[in-house]
């Protein structure tokens, strides 16, 4: 037996953090449960019927109207429509599943087989030689029936009891601020090694998100935090529209529908906010880029829902694309990069000149161009008639996690260290420590 065989049988009885936690220890010892819990989950056949747990749901008594008196049978409802049959029964050795259905006396018209387990020995049926299973079959209702099932799952649902809320352990007043930036993620964007010397798609990018995450979360402990900044900088999404194209129309090469990209990066999204928010209080900033204007908004959207019950974690959605923050004497701005490189050294003075005024230290958080690179832009100084140059503003361009394209590829665009970038923040002193989470 395989690892997803015994994963499916272990969820007839268990729930999926359970049965992820059975299967790391057995299968993957060296593996993050998260990454096995996702998988357990997104494979999951039942999955369809969203956030419904056959083994939640309450049984009632269930009466089935076969011939038990040769061959009992032990059957289960749940009150979403499933069924687990439990029974002896004879089958050919080249069983279809709907073999296997009528056996147990179901009604193939109307329902659907999700999983079934037999063990085989040699019996007699009318004292002929014959094929034995002792059987369980699990099974669900046909479309019609599901679709019932889901809008009045979702009509009575308390949103309120979703998911828990954050703890904030390592929060302290005195502590640091803590940012960390996610630029150009891509999610959906696909890659081919062949053609660009290295795979990409979207479980690629979640699987590089949680590494990082993990590296983080690991050297955070210990340190007294009074805030995390965690800062999208744009383009979380690879395409704006179901033509996979950018805002302005781009045509790109993605990986699947933007429906389905859209739902896994909003399920690492509130994975990677919830492991913060159990850290420290969470501020979440958006920033707008240039394949994804309408999409990543929406994204970011639905993921503040998430979060909506949780004080721990604020959300800044604005579609403004230009975003700013004053800690002490610190100020800090936020932009895709995609502007006019000419403008990106005067913006952040140009549009938060009080604040500027208030700050020792400055500094623009940018990435767009998929690499690495910082300038420190000095500013003209006029005091008493003398004219002198002084220290200004610090633009940072920020390394991804996301693999070239085939056309950043044909066009020969630096290969940067793939990464994900953190500022330790000290409001008095300025910048104390950057941190480097490498792929």
């Amino acid at each position: 037996m395989n690892w997803w065989d015994e994963s499916k049988d272990l969820m007839i009885e268990k729930d999926v953090k359970s049965v992820a936690e059975i299967i790391q220890q057995k299968y993957f010892p060296s593996e993050n449960l998260n990454k096995i819990y996702d998988k357990i989950r997104k494979r999951a056949d039942f999955n369809s019927i969203k956030y419904i747990k056959m083994r939640e749901l309450p049984k009632k008594e269930y009466k089935f109207n076969g011939n038990q008196s040769k061959t009992p049978i032990k059957t289960e409802e749940y009150s979403n429509g499933y069924l687990t049959v439990s029974q002896i029964i004879e089958l050919p050795d080249n069983a279809t599943p709907e073999d296997v259905l009528k056996a147990h006396k179901l009604d193939v018209s109307k329902w659907e087989m999700v999983s079934y387990k037999n063990n085989y020995w040699d019996g007699y049926s009318n004292k002929q030689r014959a094929a034995m299973y002792q059987s369980k079959v699990v099974v669900k209702p046909k479309a019609k029936l599901i679709i019932e099932d889901i809008d009045s799952y979702f009509t009575n649902k308390d949103y309120s009891k979703d998911k828990c809320n954050t703890t904030h352990l390592q929060y302290n007043k005195d502590g640091v601020i803590f940012e960390i930036c996610l630029p150009d993620l891509h999610g959906g964007l696909l890659a081919w090694r062949e053609e660009t010397g290295a795979d990409y798609d979207v479980h690629i990018a979640k699987d590089s998100f949680y590494a990082c995450m993990d590296d983080i979360v690991a050297r955070l402990k210990g340190k007294l935090i009074k805030k995390i900044i965690f800062v999208t900088l744009g383009d979380l999404l690879h395409t704006d529209n179901e033509e996979n194209k950018t805002t302005k129309g781009t045509l790109q090469q993605t990986d699947g529908r933007l429906a389905k990209i859209h739902d896994e990066i909003l399920d690492m999204l509130i994975d990677g906010i919830t492991l913060l928010g159990d850290i420290a209080p969470v501020d979440v900033i958006y920033l707008a880029g240039n394949h994804d204007r309408v999409t990543g908004r929406m994204l970011m959207k639905a993921c503040e829902m998430a979060f909506s019950k949780d004080d721990n974690i604020t959300f800044d959605n604005a579609p403004n694309p230009h975003k700013f923050r004053l800690y002490g004497k610190v100020l800090i701005g936020w932009t895709h990069g995609d502007m006019s490189q000419k403008n990106i050294y005067s913006w952040l003075q140009e549009y938060a000149k009080e604040d500027y005024g208030k700050s020792l230290y400055a500094e623009i958080h940018c990435g767009h161009f998929h690499s690495q690179s910082t300038k420190e832009r000095t500013v003209t100084i006029k005091d008493h008639n003398q004219t002198y140059e002084q220290g200004g503003i610090v633009i940072r361009h920020l390394p991804t996690l996301c693999n070239a394209s085939d056309w950043e590829n044909r066009m020969g665009y630096a290969k940067g260290v793939k990464s994900i970038m953190c500022f330790v923040w000290h409001e008095e002193k300025g910048l104390r420590e950057m941190w480097f989470s490498n792929i």
